[in-house]
C-alpha cells in the first residue's frame, strides 16, 4: 500500500490538490489561503509545494495531501486514498486480509453496499413503491441516480439475504441493518422506501427508510440509521456527495429538510442542495456542537447559503436555529420564502420556475424576519418587543460592526422605529446575551412561546369549524370519531375547555371554513387530520415548555427537589413530538 501512496504523491500536486477545493494564492515560493478547518479573515494557511506538506499558523493544523482529504472531505484515510488514487489514475494494489479497524470498515462498507443493491433489485418488484415515488414528482433517472430501494414487510429478509452471502449477524449489527430483542434479532428497516445516505465521497454509509402505506400512520415516517463505526450525524449530509462539485462551483449551498425535497431540487437543476434529514440537524438528542459540524462541512465548500425549509411555522423555526448557527460561523446567511403549507418537493413538482424564483428572491435572516413582523401587527411597541426577542439574537452573534449598523438601519426603515431607540435597546440586550461559545447558542433562540402568529388560535378555528360545518352540512365528517380522537390526543380536559370556548361561534367558523374551501369537500376531511396533528404538537410543545420552566424555578428555590419524574415527562413528551414532526415533514 505504502507504494500506492508514494505514487500518488509522485503525481498529484499538493497545491492543484488544495486549489481544487478553495482558493488559493502564491506567496513568495508558498501559497497561502484562508484556513477551512476554523474561521479567519486574513489567511494563515500555508501550502508548501517542495513538502507536499500544508500548515495552519491560527489552528496547528497540518499534513500532507492525504490528511487534508481526509478532514476535509470528513472521511478515513481509506476513502481519501480512494479519491486521490482515482484522481491519479493509481491502481490500489489488494491488501492482506487482517482484523484490523481499516480491515473491518472496509467490511462495513461492502455490507452496505451490498444491502443497498438488495434494496434496489427489491424496489423494482414493488410497483406501489416506484408508484408512490413518481406521484411525488420524481423521474426514473433520480430513483436510479439516488439508488432508491425498498425492502418488504419482513422481519429477516435482509438478514438472511446478507448471512447466505457470508457476513456475519455481529456485524450487521454493528452497521446498524438489524437490531437485538429477547427473541433474537430482525432487521431494523421493513416495508420503507429506502434512501442509502453516502459520504463526500460516494460511499454508502447509512439509510434513510420512509412509510409510504397509509396504513402505517402510528410508525415514523422516516427511520434513519444509528451512528456506527462509519456514519456519525455529525459529520453528513444527505446528497453531499452530489452536491459538493455544484456548491463549489455557484458559491453558495441550498439546504432543505427532506430526501423528496433535495431529489426535486437537484431535477430542477439544483444540483448544489443538500438535507438535512437523518443527520444531526433532525435529531434532538444530538448537542449543539454536532450541528455546528454539519454546517461546517457546507462551509468549506462556500460560506454562502440558503435556508429553505418548509414555509409553516415549524420550518420557520428550524431554519432559524440552523441559520443561527451558521451565523456563528460567520456565513452569509439567507431564507428562501415558501408560502405557508407548502415544502420545496410540493413546489418544484407544480412548477419548477416557481421555485427558481423563491430561490433567486431569498433574503437575508435579519430583514426575512423583520418583513415577518411588520406583515403581523402595526403596532410600535409590539414590534419593538418583537425586535427584541426575535432579531437581537441573530444581530449579537454577527461579527461585523459594519453588518449590524446596516441591520439595524434596515429595521429602523421597515419598522418606523427611531434608530437612536434601536440601538440603546441593542447595546442593553448585547451587554446582558454575550454568547460565550457556540454549543450554547439555543439558549438564545427564541421558542415555542416568543413565536409571533398566533398558530394555536388558527388551527383550533379550523379545526372546530370543520366539524360545527358538519352540524349544518354533511361533509363526511364523523363527529364522534373525531372527538373521540382529539380527546385521545389532547386530552379530555383540554378538549372540553377548547369546545366550551368556540361553541358560542360555531356558526361563524362554519362560514369562514365554507369561504375558505368552497365546494372542496375532500381537503376538509383530509386536512382534518393534519389538524388534530399539528394542535396535538403545538399544546405538546407549550406543556413542554412549563415542565422545563418548572424544573428551572424548582430547582433554584427548592435543594431537595427531584427533577426525575418530570424529566420522564418531558422525554415522553419530546418522544412523540418527534413522530408528529416526522409525520408532517413531508
Amino acid at each position: 500500500m505504502s507504494s500506492s501512496v508514494e505514487k500518488i504523491k509522485e503525481r498529484l500536486s499538493i497545491v492543484d490538490v488544495i486549489s481544487s477545493y478553495m482558493q488559493v494564492e502564491q506567496s513568495g515560493k508558498n501559497f497561502k489561503a484562508k484556513c477551512p478547518f476554523h474561521n479567519e479573515k486574513t489567511p494563515s494557511f500555508f501550502i508548501s509545494a517542495d513538502r507536499g506538506t500544508y500548515y495552519c499558523f491560527g489552528c496547528g493544523e497540518k499534513g500532507d495531501i492525504f490528511s487534508f482529504v481526509q478532514k476535509f472531505e470528513g472521511t478515513d484515510f481509506m476513502g481519501a486514498l480512494k479519491l486521490l488514487a482515482e484522481r491519479a489514475g493509481v491502481t490500489l494494489e489488494a491488501r492482506p486480509k487482517d482484523s484490523n479497524d481499516k480491515e473491518k470498515k472496509e467490511l462495513y462498507y461492502e455490507i452496505l453496499e451490498e444491502a443497498t443493491k438488495f434494496f434496489e433489485s427489491n424496489f423494482d418488484k414493488e410497483p406501489k413503491a416506484r408508484a408512490y415515488l413518481v406521484s411525488r414528482g420524481l423521474t426514473d433517472n433520480s430513483i436510479k441516480d439516488f439508488r432508491i430501494g425498498y425492502v418488504k414487510d419482513e422481519w429477516r429478509s435482509l438478514s438472511d439475504y446478507l448471512i447466505v452471502k457470508g457476513y456475519k449477524i455481529q456485524d450487521l449489527e454493528i452497521v446498524g441493518l438489524v437490531k437485538k430483542s429477547e427473541k433474537g434479532t430482525y432487521d431494523r428497516f421493513r416495508s420503507r422506501i429506502m434512501f442509502p445516505i453516502s459520504d463526500s465521497s460516494g460511499r454508502v454509509i447509512a439509510f434513510s427508510g420512509r412509510i409510504f402505506n397509509k396504513d402505517d400512520k402510528e410508525e415514523a415516517k422516516y427511520l434513519n440509521s444509528p451512528d456506527t463505526p462509519l456514519f456519525n450525524k455529525s459529520n453528513v449530509l444527505f446528497g453531499i456527495d452530489k452536491a459538493k462539485l455544484a456548491i463549489r462551483k455557484r458559491g453558495y449551498s441550498i439546504v432543505v429538510e427532506g430526501q423528496m425535497d433535495l431529489i426535486l431540487s437537484h431535477q430542477a437543476d439544483f444540483t448544489n442542495t443538500v438535507a438535512v434529514s437523518g443527520t444531526a440537524f433532525t435529531d434532538s438528542t444530538v448537542d449543539q456542537e454536532s450541528k455546528i459540524n454539519n454546517l461546517g462541512l457546507i462551509r468549506r465548500l462556500s460560506p454562502n447559503i440558503i435556508f429553505a425549509y418548509d414555509g409553516d411555522s415549524a420550518g420557520i423555526r428550524a431554519a432559524s436555529r440552523s441559520a443561527m448557527i451558521a451565523l456563528s460561523l460567520d456565513m452569509q446567511v439567507k431564507i428562501a420564502k415558501l408560502p405557508e403549507g407548502k415544502d420545496p418537493a410540493d413546489i418544484i413538482k407544480e412548477n419548477p420556475d416557481e421555485w427558481k424564483e423563491i430561490i433567486k428572491n431569498s433574503t437575508d435572516i435579519i430583514t426575512f424576519h423583520v418583513d415577518r413582523i411588520c406583515k403581523n401587527t402595526n403596532d410600535i411597541r409590539q414590534r419593538g418587543k418583537l425586535i427584541r426577542d426575535v432579531i437581537f439574537p441573530f444581530l449579537v452573534i454577527i461579527k461585523s460592526s459594519i453588518d449590524k449598523s446596516s441591520y439595524i438601519s434596515i429595521i429602523n426603515s421597515k419598522t418606523g422605529i427611531p434608530i437612536d431607540a434601536i440601538m440603546d435597546d441593542f447595546k442593553s440586550y448585547e451587554k446582558n446575551h454575550i454568547v460565550e461559545s457556540n454549543t450554547k447558542l439555543e439558549k438564545n433562540m427564541p421558542t415555542g412561546k416568543d413565536e409571533f402568529i398566533p398558530r394555536r388560535d388558527s388551527l383550533e378555528k379550523r379545526l372546530f369549524g370543520i366539524i360545527f360545518l358538519q352540524d349544518k352540512n354533511d361533509i363526511g365528517v364523523d363527529k364522534e370519531k373525531t372527538f373521540l380522537l382529539l380527546k385521545e390526543k389532547i386530552g379530555e380536559e383540554e378538549f372540553n375547555k377548547i369546545y366550551e370556548a368556540h361553541l358560542p361561534f360555531g356558526d361563524l367558523l362554519a362560514q369562514d371554513i365554507e369561504r375558505l374551501y368552497g365546494s372542496n369537500i375532500e381537503d376538509m376531511s383530509r386536512h382534518l387530520d393534519e389538524l388534530i396533528l399539528n394542535l396535538e404538537g403545538e399544546i405538546l410543545g407549550e406543556r413542554l415548555y412549563l415542565l422545563r420552566d418548572k424544573i428551572n424555578q424548582q430547582s433554584s428555590s427548592n435543594e431537595d427537589f427531584d427533577p426525575g419524574p418530570i424529566l420522564k415527562d418531558i422525554q415522553k413528551i419530546g418522544e412523540r413530538l418527534e413522530i408528529i414532526k416526522s409525520n408532517r415533514s413531508q
